[in-house]
Formats: structure tokens, sequence, C-alpha cells
């Protein structure tokens, strides 16, 4: 009996069993592929974490007073060195008793100089003078300081007149004595300061010499002497308004303060955030099973907008561990569970547009 020839399959059964016996393998070790080069290229390790550091400055006074105007806002762009802001000084009727006092201690010193002087004749003279100089400059304070004072009644007379005649809120001569006693005060202190200026004159001609000083004043008298001057040349600082500016190139984030506010020394105004970031603050989240070490490089990439990234360098690394950001965490954690981990600096790859406070992916590549 003959062997039949055998029947030829069609292409269809050929191409089922391949589809059944191969696509699956095939599609398997594609996936795999583009999963691990995704994971290397895009996908961060979860060991490393890391924040992009935001830089701020804190606008504050070195002392107490008032706000008296501020020349930004939130969002406005500002430059180092730039004027912000002004703060008048503290109640002037605090300036006031401090002055009183110090003019008070300063007539004690001029009593208890007064006999010795008569004795030493012209030799000590310059003393009487500097004794008069302080006495003068106490008094200009206190004119200033009372000026703060009329300055201010002044203003508000002014906002209260600004109706017209039928919405007027306080009597013309309210608002007239208001000005006199500003313009007067005024016209005292200019002549205050011609005397103090003249007296200051006459303090330089003499130019004593300091030993022989020495020598023919008490010691204490000459260190109460130095110490009241010093502390009148305290009071006359607070006397002028004090310019704020801003300390870096930026942007205003926030006011905390508003004109018209009274504020304490150091208390923050105004927030600057920067231009630009210079690090980004990582962390290597337990177990720590790798060590990172200085100059390593690190690949630091954008989560959003196209992922963008750069090549950046440890700066330095931590001694122990410490709490990681919340919001670097993965999501769903407790916010009450405190994770630690070990802090270092990064570099952040110049040209990266990365914002401050942004979360960043860390990977570290070979050199």
């Amino acid at each position: 009996m003959e062997k039949l020839p055998p029947i030829p399959s069609p292409p269809s059964v050929w191409l089922r069993e391949f589809r059944i016996a191969v696509v699956p393998f095939v599609a398997f070790f594609v996936v795999l592929g583009i999963t691990i080069v995704t994971w290397q290229q895009y996908v961060g390790p979860s060991a490393l974490v890391g924040e992009v550091e935001a830089v701020r400055a804190f606008v504050s006074s070195p002392q107490d007073g008032r706000i008296a105007s501020l020349t930004v806002d939130v969002l406005d762009r500002v430059r180092a060195g730039q004027v912000v802001g002004e703060i008048q000084p503290a109640d002037p009727r605090v300036l006031l008793s401090q002055l009183a006092l110090g003019r008070t201690r300063i007539g004690y010193l001029r009593d208890t100089l007064d006999t010795q002087l008569r004795q030493q004749g012209t030799e000590l003279s310059y003393v009487r003078l500097r004794m008069d100089w302080m006495d003068q400059r106490a008094e200009l304070a206190s004119l200033k300081a009372q000026q703060i004072y009329s300055r201010r009644e002044l203003d508000r007379q002014e906002r209260l007149a600004a109706g017209g005649t039928t919405n007027r809120l306080t009597s013309i001569a309210e608002y007239e004595m208001a000005r006199s006693n500003f313009e007067s005060i005024t016209a005292q202190i200019e002549e205050r300061t011609q005397v103090v200026e003249e007296i200051e004159r006459a303090i330089k001609r003499l130019i004593p010499e300091q030993s022989k000083l020495t020598e023919q004043g008490p010691d204490s008298l000459q260190e109460a002497l130095a110490i009241e001057e010093k502390a009148l040349s305290k009071l006359e600082n607070l006397m002028g308004p004090i310019i704020l500016v801003a300390s870096t190139d930026g942007v205003v984030a926030t006011v905390h303060r508003r004109v018209g506010e009274n504020i304490v020394a150091g208390e923050p105004i105004l927030t600057l955030s920067a231009d630009r970031a210079e690090r980004v603050i990582g962390f290597l989240r337990q177990p720590i099973t790798f060590e990172v070490r200085t100059n390593m490089v690190v690949e630091v990439r954008c989560r959003g907008r196209n992922r963008e990234s750069g090549l950046g360098r440890i700066l330095s690394v931590g001694t122990q561990l410490e709490p990681i950001l919340p919001q670097l965490l993965p999501r769903g954690t407790s916010s009450n569970m405190i994770e630690y981990g070990l802090p270092f600096l990064v570099s952040l790859p110049a040209g990266l547009p990365a914002l401050g406070g942004e979360s960043v992916d860390l990977v570290l590549r070979p050199e």
C-alpha cells in the first residue's frame, strides 16, 4: 500500500500555532525589557528622595517701631539692596522719657565737674563745651521726638479735613493749631541744629590731648561722660526713620505686616523667595543598603513637564538620621508617622528648570 502524501497545512494554521506557542513569550520579554529601560531612565529608586531647596529671606526691623510705608506687594520682583519700606521709630513719648532721664544724668555730671573745671581753667574748657554739646543734642533729640508726634497729629487733622466744608470731621481751628505746632517745632529743630553744629566746631578747634585729660579728670567721671555720650547717640539714632532693604534678588512671597501696624525688633515683615535654588536636599531612606559619599554623581530628574534631568554631585552627607520631609514620603503615609533617613546635599544642575520646594527624583550614576 502506497504511502499517501502529506496534506499541506494552510498558512492560517501555522500562524495560529505561532501565536499560541511563541507570541506570549516574545511579548513577555519585550515588556520586561521596556520595563527595565523605563525604570532605569525615568523612575528613581525609592531609596533616594529629594526636594529642591527653597531659599527664603526675611526682611525685619532692627528695633521696635511702626510701619510707615511698604513699596512692594505679594509677588513683586525685588533686587538686592532695593528699598522695600520704612519704619518709624518707637512711640515718641517713650523716647522723650528716656531723653529726660539722660538729660538729668548729664546735668548731674555737669554739677560734679563744675568745681574742677573752675580750678583748671581753660585747659579743660573743652569738657564744658562737650557737656553743653551733649545737652543741646539731647534737647534736639527731644524736639525731633515731639516733631514725630506733631507730624502724626497733623496728618490725622489733614485726613479729617479732607471731606470739604460739608463733610469736614474737624474744625479749622484744630487743623491750624496742629499745623502751627508742627511748624514751630520744625523751626526750633533748625535753630537747635545750628547751635549743636557751632559747639561741635568749637570742640574740634580745641583738640586737647587725651593723656592730659586723663591726668586732670577722674577716670570715673571720664567713663561716665563716655557712657552718657554713647547712650545719647543711640537715642539720636532712634529719631530717624529705618529704611528696609531687600537682602537678595527674588520675589515677595509673603507680606506679614501692613502699613500702620506696630512691630517689635526682629519680627518678620516680608518674606522673599530667591530667584533660583542652588541645591537639592536628599534623603537615603531605610533600610540603608548602599553608601552615599561626597562627590558622587547624581542624576536629578524633574517629575513634571518633560521630565528634564541633569547631573549634579553630592556636596555633603549627614552624620546621623534626620526626619524626612513629609512631602517626600510615599502617598498614603500617615501624617503622624515620622520616618528617618540619611540627609545629603546635591548641587542643582545648571539649566535644570526646577523650582524651589519641588520634589525631584535622584538616581546615582557611575563616574
